[in-house]
């Protein structure tokens, strides 16, 4: 169990749908489209000259990762700007937010203007009350005042284009006689203007030129960029009036989420999941489209909603290839390969983006990819490969002096110790956290920290006294099921003198050869593989029950235990194996009957995924009594 904050599943339809968070340079607050009164402008310091050639005004701009450019030009009676941005790109990541924007300054007094905001490809996530992403929006501020949302249409169009890691374009069309400012109307349109540009999100952020306040460019104003609109190259007109061609465009998306929208509102999935699909092939250059069909995809497969392909990884992997800096869409494709068993795939993933933009020369990026990676291998029992990971990281002071990497860092040694069933070293790195750390974890991080840790103690407790059980099993003649899996071999030590009726229907049950070519049905990371079932399903049943016998055995990584429905009398021939002394399991203990354990092949069970065989289960080391249970009817 982990205590960080995990990406959640978000609802795609229903009451329930998740509210978007889709923010502004600020919080939006009085709308209008006040004239603030003329005041002396200020004369403009050294900024920025920018070079003059044929295809406009350009300037270099340092980025995190190089050198990117803009360029200003005139064409159809537009200003138009165009920027290449080296930052690393985030289109929101799945986490509610707008992703990269690009916002354009333009002033003429230096002192009050408008901030053109332009989002290249928010993802998108539906709210009941249909509120729509915004792409671009428009706020004026002045110089010792809050920025105010603009009410009216935007003044300009946007377009985008994202390709790489750490690199996305954008081009704007502004119309400059509506962009109402002081010096500049409709009427009388100004020639002279200043600007600055900030880009990027909590990826990455970067204003040009550098000291201007990117929220209020009129505190300082002497920090922007001057031009003149006539001395701009004037560009080879277009066909079409650009900014009404984008605008349009943009119109026609809103449309196909408005239908998306109403689909979801009127809990029609699979015709949502077709307007989906359409507009993926429809806007391919946007990152909405691939986001919610993954998301309805994966909602199909784990909820079983007909009429929507439930194989979500192939959406996924699109909407990473599309956009591929989405560290956290990342770690959930990663986690969909371990729980589907392609555990090659996945490594090989991680290799890749491992060595890839997203993390090289991104220390605590790596470190968080590199922690996200650990945590999931350890779910799967790939401990020795975590262990590196972790060792490594362990090694790096400067790398973990941050508070957050320390704490995850912490917390995953506590997850590798509850995987290999030390409890003991758990409770010990959970004491850490709530000594050492303590005024860095979040009210929510502590309370559930001091419940692992106490789960961990009473392990410590319980364990001491199951070695003193398996001392006296060692003195008796204990029967045991011999597994053999699609995986491999296991062997189970069963426990008769505690729980005599069930391994007396294990036994026989067994010996019929019941659970011959059935499968694995359910297997849950960190928690445990079930398997046993006639049906396949969870719902099949040897045609009896059995009735519960409570005993002393615990629960533990490799227990043997017998599922069973809310009936505790209903135990049959479906049972599961531990995987780890997580929560989860320990939870178990005196719920569900403990009828063995594993005393070899765990390494085997570690590797029990959803529809592997069980090949054949045969009873050995059996007692010299008939093995035939009390059974009870169904």
């Amino acid at each position: 169990m982990t205590v960080r904050n995990k990406l959640l599943m978000l609802a795609v339809f229903g009451a329930g749908l998740a509210a978007a968070v889709l923010g502004l340079i600020t919080p939006p607050s009085a709308v209008g489209n006040d004239v603030h009164a003329q005041d002396t402008p200020e004369k403009p310091a050294e900024a920025p000259k920018g070079e003059k050639t044929d295809s406009g005004l350009a300037f270099k701009v340092k980025y995190e990762r190089g050198e990117g450019t803009l360029k200003l030009a005139r064409q159809n009676g537009l200003l138009r700007v165009d920027a290449d941005i080296r930052i690393p790109y985030h289109g929101g990541d799945g986490m509610q937010d707008r992703g990269a924007s690009f916002t354009l300054s333009l002033s003429v007094d230096g002192q009050h203007g408008r901030h053109l905001v332009y989002n290249p490809s928010p993802v998108w996530m539906p709210r009941g009350e249909g509120n729509m992403p915004p792409f671009r929006s428009e706020i004026a501020y002045s110089k010792g005042e809050a920025p105010r949302r603009i009410g009216e249409d935007a003044s300009f169009a946007g377009m985008g284009r994202i390709a790489y890691w750490d690199h996305y374009e954008v081009t704007l069309f502004i119309d400059l006689r509506r962009v109402v400012v002081p010096g500049n109307t409709p009427g009388s349109q100004s020639d002279e203007w200043r600007f600055a540009v900030t880009a990027g999100s909590a990826a990455g952020m970067h204003s040009f030129p550098e000291g201007v306040d990117a929220m209020n460019p009129g505190n300082t104003p002497a920090k922007m960029v001057a031009f003149k609109l006539s001395e701009l190259p004037e560009l080879d007109e277009l066909d079409d009036e650009p900014r009404k061609r984008h605008n349009d465009r943009e119109k026609e998306m809103y449309d196909a989420m408005r239908a998306v929208l109403a689909r979801l509102q009127a809990r029609d999935a699979a015709g949502c999941f077709k307007e989906l699909i359409k507009a993926r092939k429809d806007y391919p250059e946007h990152l909405w489209a691939h986001y919610l069909t993954y998301l309805l995809s994966r909602q199909a497969a784990e909820q079983g909603i007909d009429g929507i392909e439930k194989d979500y990884l192939p959406f996924l992997k699109d909407y990473i290839d599309a956009c591929p800096s989405q560290s956290r869409a990342h770690i959930d494709y990663l986690q969909g390969l371990l729980d589907r068993g392609d555990d090659e795939t996945a490594f090989k993933h991680f290799a890749a983006i491992s060595d890839s933009p997203l993390c090289k020369g991104r220390a605590e990026t790596a470190a968080f990819m590199s922690l996200e990676w650990a945590e999931a291998i350890i779910s799967w029992g790939h401990v020795t490969q975590a262990s590196a990971i972790l060792e490594r990281l362990g090694a790096d002071e400067t790398l973990l002096k941050a508070d957050s990497l320390r704490v995850n860092f912490k917390l995953a040694k506590a997850a590798l110790a509850e995987r290999q069933a030390d409890s003991k070293k758990a409770a010990e790195v959970y004491k850490d956290l709530l000594t050492t750390e303590r005024k860095f974890l979040t009210p929510q991080q502590l309370g559930s920290i001091q419940q692992l840790q106490q789960f961990q103690l009473q392990a410590v407790e319980q364990w001491e006294d199951e070695l003193k059980y398996r001392a006296e099993d060692a003195k008796k003649k204990n029967p045991r099921l011999v597994i053999e899996t699609s995986k491999g071999k296991v062997v189970v030590e069963l426990f008769e003198d505690d729980s005599p009726n069930t391994v007396k229907s294990l036994v026989s049950l067994a010996k019929k050869s019941f659970f011959d070519g059935l499968n694995f049905h359910r297997v849950i990371a960190n928690f445990m593989a079930q398997g046993g079932c006639p049906k396949g399903n969870g719902t099949g049943s040897p045609g009896y029950r059995t009735k519960f016998e409570e005993n002393k055995r615990k629960h533990f990584r490799g227990t043997f235990a017998m599922a069973r429905s809310m009936d505790k009398n209903s135990q049959g021939s479906q049972f599961y194996i531990c995987f780890a002394n997580s929560p989860n399991v320990l939870n178990l203990s005196g719920e569900y009957v403990v009828a063995g354990r594993v005393i070899e092949g765990m390494d085997v069970v570690d590797k029990l995924r959803i529809g592997d065989k069980i090949k054949s289960i045969k009873a050995e080391n059996l007692r010299d009594h008939s093995y035939e249970p009390e059974k009870l009817p169904e």
